[in-house]
């Protein structure tokens, strides 16, 4: 369990000079926040996209630094990967980082430096401890949003955030006690001390709603914004136009095992190092693919796979690279129904 001194949530409350940042001064009553992980009933809306996550960002921070240029869409990237409240994940990370400033009230730098790309203070445990470093800011937003899945109750095999992997049983433990799924409301006294925590999460919300999103289930005009992150021209276009283009070869597939528990585990590959896992249900069994993926359109590449491949099946985690995708499809297969199919190419480039 993440326990920490409440720099920036405690930092937001107190701003109300000159009219920095309004929030409410007391909770009333436990704010409906959502579910952290997405399912059928718990979609982020149509209108929130990464351009307006930042437009919003930048009326409280209108010179973020050039390195956060893509944050947003980093955390539409991950969340969707596995399948959390990515939206709500952006509103936390406002919180803890001041909309990246990293400044206190005073005007001081908080634990955590902005060069330890750390944007929901993991590990920040008090007395000056900056916390986990991480390499970038993509990777920085990944283990946010694994530690999110930690506090939804799932376990993770292998996380990039070495305080998941410290505290990742601990957490677990305290969120399975509820009895129920896991809202963003129950991160108060637990991923901070702070029992408003969950407070100053809604009101970045509704913040957000007011300014850019007053009717959730209008898309915005601006398809531009549902595009991957800008990337320069490069040989990588190709591969994903002939993702657009081209239909898979189909798979030679193995022998198929029938019966209760029947488990395939299997590798596909669009090239690329970035593996998505994904499950697929069958009459016949559960198919586990540890799908290989171009760096930045993980979920381009995934649809694609699905659509041409496995109709109806789900991703269930992003991972860096093939052998950490497989170690965690053997976890959920059961042992003895285990049938390992062979490597094989998806035929996109």
């Amino acid at each position: 369990m993440t326990r920490r001194p409440l720099s920036f949530p405690l930092a937001l409350l107190a701003l109300v000079a000159a009219g920095a940042i309004l929030a409410p001064a007391v909770e009333a009553a436990k704010p409906a926040l959502p579910e952290i992980r997405t399912s059928e009933q718990n979609r982020v809306p149509r209108c929130v996209t990464p351009d307006r996550l930042m437009a919003f960002l930048k009326t409280r921070n209108p010179r973020p630094d050039p390195r956060y240029r893509d944050i947003a869409r980093y955390y539409k990237q991950w969340g969707e990967a596995w399948r959390v409240r990515w939206d709500y994940a952006f509103f936390q990370m406002a919180i803890e980082t001041n909309f990246l400033t990293y400044r206190q009230p005073n005007g001081k730098m908080g634990d955590v430096d902005p060069l330890q790309y750390n944007f929901a203070g993991i590990g920040t445990t008090g007395g000056g401890v900056p916390g986990d470093r991480f390499p970038d800011v993509k990777t920085g937003v990944l283990a946010q949003i694994q530690h999110l899945v930690a506090y939804s109750g799932e376990r993770l095999a292998n996380p990039v955030a070495p305080r998941t992997q410290l505290k990742q049983d601990d957490i677990i433990e305290a969120s399975l006690r509820l009895n129920r799924t896991v809202r963003f409301s129950d991160l108060s006294r637990r991923w901070a001390v702070d029992p408003k925590y969950g407070s100053s999460i809604a009101w970045v919300a509704e913040q957000f709603r007011q300014q850019q999103c007053p009717n959730p289930d209008v898309g915005p005009p601006e398809e531009v914004a549902e595009r991957p992150a800008k990337k320069p021209l490069s040989l990588k276009i190709k591969p994903v136009e002939a993702v657009a283009s081209r239909r898979p070869e189909p798979f030679a597939r193995a022998p198929a095992v029938r019966g209760p528990g029947a488990c395939l585990i299997q590798t596909a590959s669009y090239g690329g190092r970035a593996t998505v896992l994904i499950r697929h249900e069958t009459t016949q069994r559960t198919e586990y693919t540890a799908l290989t993926v171009l760096d930045g359109f993980e979920s381009s590449m995934t649809d694609q796979y699905i659509q041409a491949r496995a109709p109806g099946a789900q991703p269930i985690g992003s991972f860096h690279d093939q052998t950490a995708a497989l170690a965690k499809a053997r976890e959920l297969c059961p042992p003895d129904a285990v049938e390992t199919g062979p490597a094989q190419e998806a035929s996109a480039r």
